[in-house]
């Protein structure tokens, strides 16, 4: 039994699902950088860094399908988990 469970969490780890995730916001991240910030199924969130201008930035692309258990995500969370993050 145990087997068969690590046989199925490395096979999603080593080809994780793929969801369509549209763009949902675009900040200015610390000190000078800049983030576009995608949301996809089921509360899944996807980060891009662009380097010269939002541009960059398209407005879908495929993302890890990263569920979230609890309820909506703010911008205040997301700021709060990319300044812990530099």
């Amino acid at each position: 039994m145990n087997t068969l469970i690590s046989l199925v969490l490395a096979s999603s780890l080593l080809n994780p699902e793929y969801v369509t995730c549209n763009i949902w916001k675009y900040t200015k991240a610390e000190p000078d950088g800049m983030v576009c910030i995608y949301l996809g199924k089921n509360g899944t969130i996807a980060y891009h860094y662009p380097l010269l201008s939002y541009r960059e930035c398209p407005k879908q692309w495929q993302c890890p399908y990263m569920p979230q258990s609890k309820g909506r995500v703010t911008i205040k969370d997301i700021m709060k988990g990319l300044s812990d993050g530099f």
